[in-house]
């Protein structure tokens, strides 16, 4: 008896879009994200399903202390680790080869340096170091070029044309008095030795893969039929190293010809039919907002699109965006290509030409360091901002006796919610008539509610907006990792429920205490403009973009623009 597929549903599921109703959602140029949403007809299904934030695949809500998401990691598997430490030893390794044998046809070389005091010693460190900063700069250690061919030796060759240069530039800067022999003969030798080293290593890395060892778990979205032919790709391309171990199958629907029209896409769980024993044993998926956690918390690596999905589509870009913030690498077959504002490489394999895309700044490297200017900053800031923060509290609690600060649940990262802080600015029956003022002044659609003449606000508050102090507070939440310094406005939920898809993918950074909103014009801005800003920084944010960010937020401070 066949084995039955094993099913995973990450929420439960809403109803399935007919197969000939339009899909406003799927759009193929960002005008405003909201405007695709605007004729969304009850009952039909986007992309993004109210958050990001996915169930167990094993039952549950994958929770952990302070109702965090630990499946939110970008873990790198052990292998990697093991592999590129053996790589970093055997490229030293081969830079003391190449040095010895320079030395064993050069005796006054050697003689050169053995006649200055620890003159080898700091040569050998300054010629291992360099040369492995080089193999790094060419991207000779990243996931994929371990495991190619043309492309990695091409590498290996910049690598080493730039330490010679580096070689040239640091010995004559800090007069390092090196005969000229080594500095010429070193890269050359480490460039034939490194070759063969990294030659045997990539043969070696192949048949562990030929094994089912050292591959990336892999997520394969696309049609049935697509999905089968991919996996059977896959099983003869080796090198390329996916493994699959989990399925989302999809179809388009109710297309009609026209290239610019939006793309429909339904789930097609029940049409996927296992074709070898392998397949039976790969998870179904639903490709909506919790895709991206489910793929993580079943260990996924890379989600590979196989066919389908057309490189344009908004379900396309928001895909992109969710899964790469994830820390999982987005694979695209040549079949679907191009993901705007992703950093695109072609592996010319010669099983199938795989198409990879990247945003560099959600690597692990870069939201550490995010998250270290984080703490460090927002520590400094409470030490200066301290006597500010104490005036604002006397003066708030003065005025009207109420409580000194003002919180209020706000929605973080993947659709997390969160209690924000801030000085209270208002009355304390303003949230109990926002509604009423919205509908008087026509505004209850817009997302950011702000009002320049709000007879909310109390004297005191009025001082504090201008000057921003009122959210002096977050520091604290920043601390907490609820939000960073620099980030999207953080959103309501019940601004959330009314996200279309690619607007929600402002959901898949920390919301900040200041960005790119509040340095344009904050409430100035017209609601179309705020969300293109929100959507651009979520897929071109990165730390020194973040710096200009806080340097042009004093100016904006300092200005009062659009701040009321």
């Amino acid at each position: 008896m066949a084995t039955p597929v094993r099913q995973v549903q990450t929420k439960p599921a809403r109803q399935e879009t007919a197969p000939h109703s339009p899909h406003p959602t799927e759009h193929s140029s960002f005008v405003s994200p909201r405007r695709a949403s605007s004729n969304i007809n009850p009952g039909q299904t986007s992309f993004f399903d109210g958050s990001y934030f996915a169930a167990d695949p094993q039952g549950g809500i994958h929770r952990t202390a302070g109702n965090r998401d630990q499946s939110v990691t970008y873990n790198v598997p052990t292998w990697r680790y093991v592999y590129n430490l053996t790589l970093v030893a055997l490229d030293t390794l081969m830079t003391l080869i190449a040095c010895a044998l320079v030395f064993l046809f050069s005796h006054d070389s050697y003689a050169t340096l053995l006649g200055q005091h620890e003159g080898l010693t700091v040569f050998l460190l300054l010629a291992c170091a360099c040369n492995i900063v080089c193999l790094y700069a060419c991207k000779t250690y990243e996931r994929h070029t371990m495991g190619e061919g043309y492309g990695l030796y091409t590498k290996i060759i910049n690598s080493q044309a730039l330490d010679f240069v580096a070689m040239c530039t640091i010995t004559y800067i800090f007069r390092i008095n090196t005969p000229r022999t080594l500095i010429f003969a070193v890269p050359i030798i480490s460039l034939v030795l490194i070759t063969i080293e990294r030659c045997l290593m990539r043969k070696a890395l192949h048949r562990n893969r030929r094994k089912g060892e050292y591959n990336y778990p892999t997520v394969i979205v696309g049609s049935p039929q697509g999905i089968h032919e991919t996996i059977a790709q896959l099983k003869e391309g080796y090198a390329l190293g996916y493994q699959p171990i989990a399925v989302c199958p999809v179809a388009e629907v109710g297309t009609s010809g026209d290239d610019d029209a939006p793309q429909h896409l339904i789930s097609v769980k029940d049409q996927f039919v296992p074709a070898t024993d392998a397949e039976r044993d790969l998870a179904v998926l639903t490709l909506d907002s919790h895709l991206p956690q489910t793929a993580k918390q079943l260990n996924a690596q890379t989600v590979l699109i196989a066919d389908v999905l057309t490189r344009d589509s908004e379900t396309m870009r928001t895909l992109s965006l969710a899964v790469e913030s994830m820390g999982i690498e987005l694979a695209l077959t040549t079949k679907v290509a191009d993901v705007a504002g992703s950093d695109l490489r072609l592996r010319n394999n010669p099983a199938t030409p795989i198409l990879t895309a990247k945003l560099r700044q959600y690597s692990t490297s870069t939201r550490i360091i995010k998250r270290v200017c984080d703490v460090v900053l927002s520590t400094i800031a409470l030490i200066l901002a301290s006597p500010i923060m104490i005036w604002a509290a006397i003066m708030v609690k003065h005025e009207d006796g109420g409580p000194v600060f003002y919180s209020q649940q706000r929605i973080g990262i993947y659709g997390k919610p969160f209690t924000m802080y801030k000085f209270r600015s208002m009355r304390t029956d303003a949230d109990a008539i926002k509604a009423k003022l919205a509908k008087e002044r026509g505004i209850e659609d817009r997302f950011i509610f702000k009002l320049k003449d709000d007879p909310r606000i109390t004297n005191i508050g009025h001082i504090i907006r201008k000057t921003s102090i009122d959210e002096l507070p977050q520091l604290f939440n920043v601390l907490k990792g609820d939000m960073s310094l620099v980030g999207p406005r953080p959103p309501l939920p019940e601004e959330v429920a009314r996200y279309d898809s690619l607007y929600s993918t402002r959901l898949l950074v920390k919301p900040g205490i200041t960005g790119a909103w509040q340095v344009s014009g904050r409430s100035d801005l017209s609601k179309e403009q705020s969300e293109f800003i929100d959507v651009s920084y979520v897929q071109d944010w990165s730390i020194t973009g973040d710096i200009a960010i806080l340097f042009k937020t004093v100016v904006a401070v300092l200005r009062g623009t659009g701040s009321y």
